[in-house]
């Protein structure tokens, strides 16, 4: 997840250069053979009902390149599922203990401090802990390989040889390294205490702590890490964007979003927060049953009028707002031109001067005006530019980008996901099979998963409202759920069983199982990179294919949103 690099920027202009240049997307392209020749190779592993191959197969590395391994941590590792757990028990000694506290790495020191006392589970060898799981750093290493062996082949072929060639084509190695890398840098964590943390993913160290409110301690409810900076969002009732001048040490003053809406008072709480991928659209859970979708860097749109019936019109539709603007009770359409209700007209062009809707009639035609949202979070008075509505209060959101287009996933306590399209905030599909509120969603490229009060998940696929597999895996309500976007089939859930599974949601079976000794609120899962947060106040990081803990970062109260950048 680091910030793209633009690959053309003061780049030489030489023959390597170019040639290079043109390979970007080949080499993207051998990236995405490499996940899939993994993915191939990890399900070769594996037999129909899930258990190891036979012999020659081996376990993944439990070493993470995201994070440090922690040699003296000992948060346990569980057998997953019946047919592992049996497997399992004819592998052990037949004895359980208790898990050993866990170890906590602060800088120059070797020390020790307890972690909150974990339900006693079985702790059993690595091998038999579930079936072999390709791992992020094979996957990596496949990247940089594919990457060394493109630009060297293009070396050769264009016969550059000079050393000015050899370091120009270095440098573009590195740049497009450092464009495919999408390991996570940074992670950030929401309080019960009402401050956001910013935490540095490698080596634990607290960059910098945010407070919502300077008058409240109210619990975070989520937070966001954004690019670029990375920026911060946090919400209890209402949302705040935090910004530094100087990062991370200089914070600057925070802009406030989702207030001052008809509608929403300090009786809501955002429940959920999720932004698009070119950070323009904002939707935010509420739980007053709608989904609040704010826009930003909102385009002027040019209008030309003709007539003086067309002149009429406009001024009917037009109506001023409370900060003595401008804007559209419904939409109009002038030539091929569409306006939306909400749009603003501004204040220059052809209407430049003028403040009311008397003005358009001492103009000459044709008129010239210019449109924009009036609620731009940007350059507006921040109001939603759509509202979308459930029958009762929503509590969780997942955006994803679908072919062309952007769409919403919104899961309610009314029993229902939804899935909305953004471009004209249509609901496209409603899933319904759950017994209980839905409290968590997750969504990649393959699936969509929701998580219930019914103690239950639902695989579902994206493009109908078809249940494809339910696992029934929690004897408690499912708190949250994560999906991987690399190894697609990958599912993580916890529950109020005080229970982490990692899942293969494409056959519904268990492969591993995480002790993190609480209630878990919210989780992350990247490769081989699991975060998990909860009530027992602290946020542990995992390497997902040998279960064990790297890492745990301690909060002084409960630990209830989660983001990673």
């Amino acid at each position: 997840m680091a910030p793209a690099v633009e690959l053309a920027a003061s780049t030489p202009t030489s023959p390597v250069a170019a040639v290079v240049l043109t390979c970007a997307l080949s080499i993207a392209i051998a990236s995405l053979i490499a996940a899939l020749f993994l993915r191939g190779s990890g399900n070769s592993q594996q037999t129909s009902a899930g258990q190891p191959a036979g012999k020659g197969s081996t376990s993944p590395t439990a070493t993470s390149v995201e994070i440090e391994t922690n040699p003296n941590s000992s948060c346990s590792v569980a057998a997953a599922g019946d047919k592992e757990s049996k497997k399992a028990d004819a592998c052990s000694t037949g004895t359980s203990r208790p898990a050993a506290p866990a170890s906590v790495p602060t800088k120059g020191s070797s020390s020790s401090a307890a972690a909150p006392k974990a339900p006693a589970s079985k702790i059993e060898p690595a091998s038999c802990i579930g079936p072999p799981l390709e791992s992020g750093r094979e996957l990596w290493l496949f990247r940089t390989i594919a990457v060394q062996s493109i630009m060297d082949s293009l070396i050769h072929d264009v016969g550059a040889s000079s050393s000015v060639a050899v370091d120009v084509a270095d440098d573009l190695k590195r740049r497009v390294w450092r464009y495919l890398d999408d390991r996570p840098r940074f992670v950030a964590s929401g309080c019960a205490d009402g401050q956001g943390r910013i935490f540095d993913l490698a080596t634990g160290k607290l960059l910098v702590s945010v407070r919502h409110d300077f008058s409240s301690r109210q619990p975070l409810t989520t937070v966001l890490l954004t690019r670029p900076g990375p920026e911060l969002l946090t919400t209890t009732w209402d949302g705040k964007r935090h910004t530094w001048e100087e990062w991370p040490s200089k914070p600057a003053r925070a802009e406030e979003f989702a207030r001052g809406e008809k509608g929403v008072g300090h009786e809501n709480s955002i429940s959920g927060i999720a932004l698009s991928r070119d950070g323009t659209i904002l939707a935010c859970a509420c739980t007053i049953g709608r989904v609040l979708v704010y826009r930003s860097e909102c385009p002027t749109v040019e209008v030309e009028i003709n007539t003086s019936e067309e002149v009429e019109m406009l001024r009917e539709a037009l109506k001023m707002g409370d900060f003595s603007e401008m804007y559209l009770t419904e939409p109009l359409e002038f030539g091929s031109v569409r306006l939306d209700r909400n749009m603003a007209l501004l204040k220059e062009a052809g209407f430049e001067g003028m403040s009311t809707r008397r003005d358009l009639l001492k103009l000459e035609l044709p008129l010239h005006l210019h449109f924009r949202f009036v609620g731009c979070l940007t350059r507006g008075h921040k109001r939603a530019w759509r509202q979308l509505e459930h029958e009762e209060a929503v509590l969780c959101l997942a955006l994803a980008q679908e072919n062309a287009g952007e769409f919403l996933y919104s899961g309610s306590r009314d029993r229902t996901v939804r899935k909305w399209d953004l471009k004209d905030g249509s609901c496209v599909h409603v899933y319904t099979g759950h017994s209980s509120m839905v409290r968590c969603l997750a969504v990649n490229g393959t699936f969509l998963v929701s998580g219930s009060d019914d103690r239950s998940l639902r695989v579902w696929k994206k493009d109908e409202p078809t249940c494809l597999r339910k696992i029934a895996g929690h004897t408690d309500f499912v708190r949250a759920v994560a999906l991987c976007a690399t190894f697609q089939q990958r599912l993580v859930s916890s529950g109020d069983d005080l229970k982490v599974f990692l899942w293969d949601a494409s056959a519904g079976e268990r492969l591993r199982q995480y002790d993190h000794g609480g209630i878990v609120c919210t989780l992350f899962l990247h490769q081989s990179l699991l975060v998990s947060v909860g009530e027992d106040k602290q946020l542990r990081v995992w390497q997902t294919e040998s279960a064990t803990c790297q890492r745990v970062l301690r909060h002084p109260g409960a630990v209830t949103a989660l983001s990673v950048l």
